[in-house]
């Protein structure tokens, strides 16, 4: 039951800094990239389709 608990609590610790890893790719690619856009982060409005086309939102 101990080692169970431990495996997943490694587990979950393990995805959660893979994750972080993936966000500092993709803030790297973005510098390195600029044409591409701009660096979104989670928790935006995502809802709001206009936003990410830089356009001013008006009840999208």
């Amino acid at each position: 039951m101990l080692l169970q608990i431990l495996t997943t609590v490694v587990v979950l610790m393990l995805t959660m800094a893979g994750w972080l890893g993936v966000q500092q790719l993709y803030r790297n690619f973005e510098k390195n990239n600029p044409e591409c856009g701009p660096f979104r982060e989670d928790g935006g409005n995502s809802a709001c389709k206009c936003c990410a086309s830089r356009h001013v939102c008006r009840g999208c």
